[in-house]
């Protein structure tokens, strides 16, 4: 295209001398070559520039990568980044978990995907493609930041880059466990009941339910103090205490009904129910009557 425009014009200068020689005006053939040139050189910076500009324009652009924020250790998760290459091709995708590189998709290469040796890191390449890597059995070791950076091909060789985080949690293994002191208690007794999670890594989290209503932290009717008790392997269990006074209205037929749930985040999850009883005073026959005894004669 620069050729034919650049012939054009040294085609244009030409009729441009002929014409000055009719009219008697002398140029000579250095300066016509000299004008033409310079004219060529500047209409190839216009032409570059002006690619340029159309590149911003129509190139690669609207980056998004999605990545978890929370896993479980052993999951099969799928990072996934999305863009629009606005008429482009697509060179390559690369994903990096703290700037090392453990995948990488090139549209030249046969076959396109590679995943690289990263400890701890398992690809399924046959399940990643242009726009999501899987990674299975994932671990703790795998908590950081991730990076998807994208290359466009032709006509803009224009690269994006987007990172995220992802933590992966090491859910407790065993169910909480909920316990008190008293298997009946009376109305105007203190209860005091304890929950203890499984060990996890980060700390579970323990909230109370009584009869189906949550408990809040900031009542004023119940006192719960949680602790944590941290384990020789780095993980961590909670425990978490209750006490409050029982009322009259506690009651559903003659029983309360208490709930902890122990929960990280959205990813896990599980609770321990305990049910107590009402512990009334026995009331004393008022009718008078006596039972009856049997006499024998001597």
């Amino acid at each position: 295209m620069l050729e034919s425009l650049g012939s054009t014009l040294y085609g244009a200068v030409r009729l441009s001398f002929a014409q000055r020689m009719m009219y008697g005006r002398k140029i000579s053939a250095q300066k016509l070559h000299v004008t033409a040139f310079t004219l060529m050189t500047n209409l190839k910076y216009a032409m570059r520039f002006y690619c340029k500009d159309t590149q911003r324009v129509t190139g690669l652009k609207d980056l998004t990568i999605n990545v978890p924020a929370m896993v479980r250790s052993g999951d099969t998760v799928i990072l996934t980044c999305t863009y629009d290459l606005e008429g482009s091709s697509l060179y390559s995708i690369q994903w990096s978990l703290e700037e090392v590189e453990f995948y990488r998709y090139v549209t030249e290469r046969m076959p396109p995907q590679s995943a690289y040796n990263v400890s701890g890191i398992h690809v399924n390449v046959t399940a990643s493609d242009t726009t999501s890597v899987t990674l299975v059995d994932v671990s703790r070791n795998l908590t950081g930041t991730y990076k998807c950076e994208v290359s466009a091909g032709v006509p803009s060789y224009h690269t994006l880059i987007e990172r995220a985080k992802m933590m992966v949690v090491d859910a407790p293994k065993t169910d909480p466990t909920i316990g008190s002191e008293k298997e009946r208690i009376a109305v105007g007794e203190m209860l005091r009941a304890n929950c203890t999670s499984g060990a996890s890594r980060p700390a579970s989290a323990i909230t109370w339910m009584l009869n189906g209503d949550h408990i809040t932290n900031n009542s004023s009717h119940f006192w719960i103090q949680p602790h944590s008790i941290s384990q020789e392997d780095d993980t961590v269990k909670t425990k978490s205490h209750i006490e409050f006074k029982i009322t009259n209205d506690m009651f559903q037929n003659g029983r309360l009904h208490l709930r902890c749930i122990a929960f990280i985040s959205d990813v896990y999850r599980k609770s321990a129910d305990m049910e107590i009883a009402v512990d009334e005073p026995l009331l004393a026959s008022i009718t008078g009557d006596a039972p009856a005894h049997s006499h024998s004669k001597s």
